[in-house]
């Protein structure tokens, strides 16, 4: 900041403490008033920055006399913070004519003479244009009786000559009834030729105006009746109500800041939007940046808007955005006072969105900044010298100082995370900042936060300034970094997923529901997510696979038993991956499928692709009894010798235990409850393994000492599979305790219990084996691949394969054996989740079946390893002792190919309308596989766990550059957000420039339990007098 401004602010009475902004003490020339007690200034529906400007001419000594038009509304209670103090000397109410206001008012102002009549909000522009006339003081008259009207404000432009929207337009309900239905008139032609989408708003502003970007011919009609049926809580009711349907600009969007006298335009402010695709939203508002006069953006938009004034009502020549703006100024016939014009600047140059003739809104909140950026003046202040001290307006520059005399910007804060708040540590970290200057928010404890996608989800807007640019430049990185982490906030616990991808077991329980989402958009409620459970949705699955990949062929295996035409095997539960088990020894074995007490249709019904032609020779049920079992799989099997009895999935293993030692074949014997992971964690700690601190039991009292003693957050989870995982991350022992009771309640049979388990942190590995007698043969060690994404702390990205000679493959392996051993697993595929903590690799739990996901990763693996895998291992294991005894102990390393699992990750939200990402997918150079649960018609929501995923694909291929990059095209898909086209929802239109966001009727906006505003200010003097 120039010594000038230095000198100011040292002259500046101290800063109030109570937490209201400064924004607005803006009275540099306060010291010097003389004699203005005896003058009025009416103010017409002075809120948000027109209480700014009200106070501004209470500080120079003026009295205030205050008309609220018919139109106010709600917002004549919109005062900002800093303005709460304010006090005016009469208020009056618009009465039946113009005439018999300004009687009241100059009634009101006695014994006073009224000298100016100032506009203070977009509710009372066209009155004040009346009642400024009337009063025979300065005014921009009503020769254009209403600027306000979007439509007449782009007629008049192009009647000057300068760029305007493609647009129509009608004004009365009957005739837009009427032309929507008729290609006769013109406003339907138009609908029917413009390219879409297109924009459909009310033709005066309002605040939240109810702008709406529609996609179709019937969306725009829709829109135009609801808003022509909608009652504008702005001034634009009655005989004036009407909509206006116009292109859609795209490019960079402006705004500038004039105040006028006499057809002068002096430039404020010339500012650019900060747009940027977030959270599945096309633009996002970041921030409002300052543009410099002199730039080339500056150097046109500035003449066009002041052209635009002069055609609603000014004469002028003037240079290039500003001169584009200053033409629009004088083609509005805009004489004297504040406005702000909205500018797109479009590839056949800048064109008018719309001008407002009336202050920059948003509660004058950025008047500290601009003071900081010019020198000492604002549009506030300037229009303040406009009305009553000529003098100064015609001494302050033409426009806005090139450099500016300082650097700041506002940035609007975004969230990409979403949850009730329980505390705002984020707000305190931006208020310590160096160029912090203003904090506005309604967001507080208690609060709930939704991902932002337009206005209505901002979290709040941050105004920074400082005098060196970098020091700028640094704290906004700052805060977009706060941004990305999710840094912000804390919230309140949620029940987090906890299953793996690779599980078969994930579904969600009755008694652990999900709510449905809500949209905070205008009056939408999102449906329930889609639920892509990785495997238990199987029958729900939408599977697609490459058909000329010579890795996707089946190996032909010869088996080598004594007469297998003469021999059956029985398969345990075969679903998922248990359903390519059971289809490669079908070649030469009759199979019999024995499913387990507790299977459902559901997952009976989960067949992979390329197994639909499964047919066993027998199917069997549990009896719940193992002899009876037994003697009926013996009945069904008739003449076949029974040779072997295998896990196809989870919650069968038990049961193959028992069937397979009844039997007298190769077994893992009953001796343990192996599927217990309370019991799994015992036994290994027992053996001097690394394993998870816990506790269990059935009673409460088993489990509270535990909990009161071990470090949260917590997992809670059921000792034993039952249909669902149901683990969750515990934050406190209320919520422990309360999820050991759900447990209890939902668990059937004597043996259900609760365990309580440390929660471990670290990477998550999946090593998979096949064991023939205490023999292990390592197939393949998988990572997950964690990140945070869409403000949950992990999201499964992928599955990728892990060297089996690195430092964490050996490690992992020689862990997984020790645990198979502890556990007495000593046949049969199996796969071990463990935790690398900073202590080593610790067991999750142990899953004695063969990896699951339907086994989509056979082909994957079966070229990484050159042409086994644990599917083909597992038969081996129990038919092939020869071919068993070849394979290698563990994976080659290097392996064979590149390749990897893609959990794809959705980062919007919407109705999916068409798939186009899919198909590109499926044309990549690697593509092998690809399942999803989404369709045309299905909710999409963001990926925060396994269950709103939106599906996995195999990518595999010889050359690992090719890998890497389909990799990123797919990654760039999923953040660019085009692996879907969604269906057309409410895109709210408006910009931050307009401060309010009421909504009108018909059109409300979702509570979203946001707080009471909150400002929070520096107190710094340099920004301050």
């Amino acid at each position: 900041m120039d010594s000038f401004a230095i000198r100011k602010a040292r002259q500046m009475r101290p800063p109030r403490n109570d937490g209201a902004a400064r924004g607005d003490d803006e009275s540099s020339v306060a010291q010097k008033v003389i004699g203005q007690g005896d003058k009025i200034i009416v103010m017409v529906d002075p809120y948000s920055t027109g209480c700014v400007v009200a106070q501004e001419a209470l500080k120079r000594g003026y009295k205030l006399v205050v008309v609220w038009t018919n139109g106010v509304g709600e917002n004549k209670t919109h005062i900002p913070t800093s303005c709460s103090d304010i006090h005016y000397y009469a208020e009056v109410n618009e009465k039946a004519t113009v005439t018999e206001t300004a009687i009241a008012a100059t009634e009101a102002a006695r014994p006073f003479k009224i000298v100016a009549c100032i506009c203070g909000g977009e509710s009372g522009v066209a009155f004040c244009d009346a009642l400024s006339e009337k009063l025979g003081v300065l005014t921009n008259g009503t020769d254009i009786p209403k600027r306000r009207d979007k439509k007449l404000q782009q007629e008049l432009i192009k009647a000057a000559g300068l760029r305007s929207v493609r647009q129509a337009g009608s004004g009365k309900f009957e005739d837009v009834e009427e032309f929507l239905r008729s290609e006769r008139y013109p406003d339907e032609e138009f609908l029917r030729s413009e390219r879409y989408p297109v924009v459909v708003k009310p033709v005066e502003s309002a605040g939240s105006d109810g702008v709406k970007l529609c996609h179709s011919f019937e969306e725009a009609k829709e829109h135009f009746h609801l808003l022509m049926n909608s009652q504008q809580r702005v001034g634009g009711s009655g005989a004036h109500a009407a909509v206006l349907c116009q292109e859609f600009l795209r490019g960079k969007e402006y705004v500038v800041d004039h105040v006028s006298l006499n057809g002068v335009h002096k430039t404020t402010m010339c500012w650019v939007y900060d747009k940027r695709p977030a959270n599945g939203s096309a633009f996002v508002y970041f921030g409002l940046q300052p543009v410099d006069s002199e730039s080339e953006e500056g150097k046109i938009i500035i003449p066009y808007i002041r052209g635009v004034l002069d055609a609603m009502g000014i004469k002028m020549d003037s240079k290039i955005i500003i001169p584009y703006i200053r033409g629009v100024l004088d083609a509005m016939g805009i004489k004297h006072g504040p406005t702000h014009g909205e500018v797109m600047m479009t590839p056949d140059g800048p064109c008018l969105v719309e001008m407002n003739c009336r202050a920059h809104g948003g509660d004058g909140n950025w008047v500290p900044m601009v003071r900081g950026l010019n020198g000492g003046y604002t549009q506030v202040s300037a229009t303040i010298d406009a009305y009553m001290e000529p003098e100064r307006f015609h001494a302050l520059p033409d426009k806005t100082p090139s450099p500016f005399k300082a650097a700041g910007q506002e940035c609007c804060l975004v969230s990409y995370s979403k949850g009730t708040v329980k505390s705002t540590p984020g707000y305190e970290v931006i208020k310590n900042l160096p160029s912090f200057v203003y904090l506005e928010t309604r967001v507080g404890p208690g609060s709930d936060v939704e991902y932002t996608t337009d206005l209505f989800t901002d979290i709040g807007s941050a105004i920074l300034l400082h005098e060196d640019p970098e020091v700028v430049n640094k704290d906004i990185a700052f805060i977009r970094y706060m941004e990305e982490i999710n840094g912000f906030f804390t919230y309140e616990t949620r029940q987090e997923i906890l299953s793996r991808p690779r599980g078969d077991s994930i579904a969600l329980s009755p008694a652990l529901p999900r709510s449905p989402s809500k949209s905070p958009k205008i009056g939408k409620k999102v449906p329930p997510a889609h639920r892509r459970v990785f495997s238990s949705d199987g029958p729900m699955l939408f599977r697609h696979q490459s058909l000329d990949r010579p890795e996707m062929r089946p190996l032909v295996k010869r088996m080598t038993t004594v007469d297998a035409s003469k021999e059956a095997v029985v398969i345990v539960n075969p679903y998922s991956t248990g359903c390519r088990v059971a289809k490669e020894i079908m070649t030469y074995y009759k199979v019999i499928a024995l499913w387990s007490k507790g299977s459902t249709l559901e997952m009976r019904q989960q067949v992979p692709l390329g197994c639909s032609d499964l047919n066993y020779y027998a199917e069997v049920e549990d009896k719940g009894d193992v002899i009876q079992t037994v003697a009926t799989i013996q009945q069904k099997a008739q003449l076949f010798r029974i040779v072997a009895c295998i896990c196809g999935g989870e919650m069968g293993s038990e049961l193959t235990d028992a069937v397979s030692e009844k039997l007298g074949i190769r077994t893992n014997g009953t001796d343990l409850k192996r599927l217990n992971k309370k019991l799994q964690q015992d036994l290994i700690a027992a053996k001097g393994l690394r394993a998870t601190r816990q506790a269990g039991g059935k009673s409460f009292s088993d489990v509270e000492t535990f909990l009161r003693s071990e470090s949260y957050p917590i997992v809670v989870k059921p000792t034993e599979y039952a249909g669902y995982d149901g683990a969750k991350l515990c934050h406190n022992f209320n919520e422990a305790k309360d999820h050991f009771d759900v447990l209890m309640a939902v668990q059937k049979g004597a043996d259900a219990e609760v365990v309580c388990q440390e929660f471990l942190r670290g990477r998550e590995y999946l090593v998979d084996n096949v064991s023939r007698d205490g023999e292990h043969k390592t197939t393949m060690v998988w990572v997950h691949d964690k990140r945070p994404a869409n403000g949950s702390s992990f999201v499964y990205f992928g599955l990728l394969p892990v060297d089996s000679n690195s430092i964490e493959g050996s490690l992992v392996i020689t862990y997984a054996r020790a645990v198979l051993d502890t556990l007495g697993v000593r046949n049969g595929p199996s796969h071990t989740s463990i935790m690398m903590t900073d202590s080593g690799p610790c067991l999750i739990e142990m899953a004695c079946h063969a990896h699951g996901g339907d086994g989509t990763w056979q082909p994957l693996v079966r070229a990484l390893n050159g042409g086994y895998s644990q599917i083909n291992a597992t038969v081996d294991a129990y038919l092939d002792k020869q071919a068993f005894s070849v394979l290698p102990e563990k994976m080659p390393s290097p392996f064979k190919a590149a390749g990897q699992e893609v959990v794809l990750v959705s980062y919007s939200r919407g109705q999916v309308k068409a798939t186009p990402g899919f198909e590109v997918i499926k044309s990549l150079r690697s593509f092998v596989y690809f399942e999803t649960g989404v369709k045309v018609g299905s909710e999409v929501d963001y990926t925060v766990d396994p269950f709103t995923s939106i599906g996995s694909v195999i990518l595999l291929h010889d050359d690992k550059d090719v890998l890497q990059e389909d990799l990123v095209r797919i990654r760039q898909m999923e953040k660019e957000n085009t692996i879907f086209e969604y269906e057309t929802g409410n895109d709210i239109m408006r910009s931050p420039s307009t401060g309010d966001l009421s909504s009108l009727s018909g059109l409300t906006i979702t509570d979203t339990k946001k707080q009471p505003k909150q400002v929070f200010t520096s107190g710094r003097s340099d920004v301050y007098w």
